[in-house]
């Protein structure tokens, strides 16, 4: 049953784990990991692995240190640590062949360099072609919200601007807005131009540029075409994805068109599965086989991103990993299951640590993640921590160490 815990201090922290039994060494050294730790992750994340009787409401410990919590804390974030490194790596290599492959069938030539921000080079799922928190996302013309990032068109400059305008200028008592096409330059970046742009802005900060608005002409809702010079800061509205990256990454506003491979450093695994789905059939099906996977496993394959985006997710929050599960609502595809032998705490749902490795495994080497394993298994051992480390690798998914990755 939920319950509240009010605060403690160090000091009381120290004398409550005394209190139940748990040998402390060195108070002074306990006070500075108490300190500089999550006492949930240190403690209460790996208390049931040590306590005489884990289910019971009295808390005991026999024969047990702090330094017991301390090996199991560091074994969590060096492990946690390797894991987000190898999928760092395989999420690279799924951003290199996406980019790649996208841009060998619709980037060939310079001028078409930015076609991966053009809806036209895309098949828009329909509602049932997956889940959807991923189709329902990919492009809704009337609404920018629930439209991937790269075929946006409500990002925002905010700087000085010196070029010509040519669209609608509407004046007001207090402001005047400019709505069209922005063609020079904005500030110090390589945006060169916004074509459907709109600016607002209030008319005692520009008099200099209201004036030659007045000049070009007096009447409000009317076509403009000129040059303007914004002399004091000023938001335009109306920016694509690459204007907006352009704003954020310097490597970025080093290319005036840049190409795919470039800027699909700057999407998250969430933006990578959603786009997976828009896809045409060559660039998807040249993807999957880049991951050994045919054309009739999609399904599979990105049921597999789905999972490894959660304990990447984990891992990148410096949750425990040792206590890692899929959430309650990531079914699991039935061929990953059959295919892998996962094991799923309830039917198609709950994966434990042990099982998503497998998943990771199917496309990146984690050889690297078994030494490790199997290094620390092997030290505990010898330290006399067996039955301790026999029950975190159950609580993993596996407790025989010889079964993983």
């Amino acid at each position: 049953m939920p319950g509240d815990k009010s605060f403690n201090t160090i000091f009381d922290q120290i004398r409550l784990l005394k209190n139940r039994g748990l040998q402390i060494n060195n108070i002074s050294s306990a006070k500075e990991h108490l300190q500089e730790k999550n006492y949930f992750d240190l403690i209460n994340g790996h208390e049931t692995l040590l306590l005489d009787a884990p289910r019971q409401p009295i808390k005991k410990y026999t024969k047990k240190s702090f330094d017991n919590f301390l090996r199991l804390h560091d074994f969590d974030r060096q492990f946690s640590s390797l894991i987000l490194k190898k999928i760092s790596e395989f999420e690279i290599k799924l951003k290199t062949t996406i980019a790649y492959h996208f841009c060998k069938n619709h980037c060939s030539t310079l001028g078409d360099n930015n076609n991966y921000i053009d809806i036209n080079y895309y098949s828009v799922p329909g509602l049932t072609d997956g889940p959807k928190q991923y189709v329902s996302f990919f492009y809704n013309s009337n609404d920018q919200e629930r439209t991937h990032k790269l075929f946006r068109s409500n990002y925002k400059y905010k700087g000085k601007f010196r070029g010509t305008f040519n669209g609608i200028v509407t004046y007001q008592p207090s402001k005047t807005i400019l709505e069209g096409i922005f063609t020079g330059r904005f500030g110090s970046f390589s945006i060169r131009e916004i074509k459907s742009g709109r600016c607002m802005f209030k008319n005692s900060n520009q008099t200099a540029l209201l004036a030659a608005l007045h000049t070009a002409n007096m009447i409000s809702g009317s076509t403009v075409s000129l040059n303007i010079n914004i002399q004091r800061d000023e938001t335009i509205q109306g920016l694509n994805y690459i204007d907006d990256c352009k704003l954020k990454y310097s490597y970025i506003n080093e290319y005036n068109n840049p190409p795919f491979w470039v800027v699909i450093k700057t999407l998250m695994l969430n933006d990578l599965i959603i786009l997976m789905y828009g896809f045409k059939k060559r660039t998807l099906d040249a993807i999957l086989r880049d991951f050994n996977m045919k054309p009739y496993e999609k399904e599979k394959f990105l049921n597999s991103l789905e999972i490894i985006r959660e304990l990447r997710n984990s891992c990148a929050h410096f949750e425990l990993i040792n206590r890692f599960r899929t959430s309650q609502n990531l079914k699991i595809n039935n061929h990953l299951i059959s295919d892998l032998h996962l094991s799923p705490m309830r039917s198609q749902y709950v994966i434990k640590l042990f099982d998503v490795l497998k998943v990771l495994r199917a496309f990146i080497d984690l050889s690297e993640l078994k030494v490790f394993i199997h290094n620390f298994w092997n030290n505990e051992f010898k330290y006399g921590n067996g039955q301790i480390t026999v029950a975190l690798f159950d609580r993993m998914g596996n407790s025989n160490v010889n079964d993983w990755v």
